[in-house]
């Protein structure tokens, strides 16, 4: 089963296209990676497919079903690729984990003892059990990231969407964080779709990937369909050499 379905997406501002007749599907279980250089579209298309921005014309079918607010067969999580807060305001993970939030986000509101015991689930899932009780300021990137995928996964979705997540994360802990991902697909059956820019990430780690350009420019198995000429073709000549580093891995 397909647990995501895209059909001739396009979001346009003042008749300029962000993206353009993108079509895909991602099977179930699987983790797939969506690439492309910056304006290319991949967040715009992130938020579309979940109701965030207006797309005309397109369909979206999350599980075979439109997504709508309010559809409770519908459950998704989102990591947005930044997290604006105040890092002064006195709030911890658990109170963090606790709030609900608005539609497309929203998560049921737990009470009491059940909250907390589903909480501290949810953390020690993550690897991040010890953060319990901290504030949520004095995190740093890479414990903000698993305590933002906790948030995620509040809800128990079958679907997570992830932008960037490894995004101002050290490298080892881009390597604890890519490792955790990966274990959520097996031991959960989630399906992920994550943003990158890091093409040994994809090849290390996705099933599938979608290069995107405003169109979509090339699907399949990373291994297949990232030929050094798609890659030269979307990112320029620059990426001569790092394209080499990306094979070394073969």
């Amino acid at each position: 089963m397909n647990a995501l379905t895209v059909e001739n997406l396009c979001v346009k501002i003042n008749n300029h296209h962000l993206i353009e007749n993108i079509t895909f599907s991602v099977e179930e279980g699987s983790i797939v990676a969506i690439i492309g250089p910056n304006g290319a579209g991949k967040t715009t298309l992130i938020k579309a497919i979940l109701g965030l921005i207006p797309y005309a014309p397109g369909a979206v079918l999350l599980f075979g079903r439109p997504l709508k607010h309010g559809n409770s067969h519908v459950k998704v999580g989102y990591v947005p690729q930044r997290l604006e807060f105040d890092r002064t305001f006195p709030l911890t993970v658990s109170e963090l984990l606790g709030f609900t939030v608005p539609p497309v986000y929203s998560f049921p509101f737990l009470r009491g003892k059940d909250e907390k015991r589903h909480i501290g689930e949810l953390l020690k899932v993550v690897g991040a059990q010890d953060l319990a009780e901290r504030k949520v300021g004095n995190l740093s990137g890479g414990e903000l990231q698993r305590v933002m995928i906790a948030k995620a996964l509040v809800n128990d979705p079958g679907l997570l969407f992830l932008d960037e997540p490894a995004s101002g994360v050290d490298i080892e802990g881009q390597e604890r964080f890519y490792d955790l991902v990966k274990r959520l697909k097996k031991e959960k059956g989630l399906t992920i779709i994550l943003i990158s820019h890091d093409l040994n990430v994809v090849y290390r780690f996705a099933d599938n990937v979608l290069c995107l350009n405003r169109r979509l420019v090339c699907s399949g198995r990373p291994e297949e369909a990232l030929t050094d000429d798609v890659i030269k073709s979307v990112y320029g000549e620059m990426m001569g050499a790092y394209i080499h580093s990306c094979h070394e891995h073969d």
